[in-house]
């Protein structure tokens, strides 16, 4: 079944998690991208990597291959209950 209302959440911001779980978006997206300032990458991968949505199915939206993030996310959002990755707009066939 496609998630046909999911609700994003800005990573930085783990206090809206259970918020956005307890609405009736069929998913949350934990959004790791732009939502969220460099100097606060790390501390919202730990966020997401603690979310607590229930049983709703966890999407992560990560940042971009050319960015330098990019492998930090792909191996968080391994070690996480993700249901899907979500990557951001591909500007090039390449990325």
């Amino acid at each position: 079944m496609p998630f046909v209302a999911p609700l994003f959440v800005p990573a930085d911001h783990p206090q809206r998690f259970a918020k956005a779980a307890s609405t009736h978006a069929d998913a949350v997206i934990i959004d790791l991208e732009d939502a969220v300032a460099p100097a606060a990458k790390q501390a919202a991968r730990n966020a997401m990597l603690a979310a607590d949505i229930g049983d709703k199915p966890l999407i992560v939206r990560v940042n971009g291959s050319p960015t330098p993030w990019w492998d930090e996310d792909l191996a968080v959002v391994a070690r996480s209950r993700a249901a899907l990755v979500m990557v951001p707009k591909a500007e090039s066939v390449s990325s």
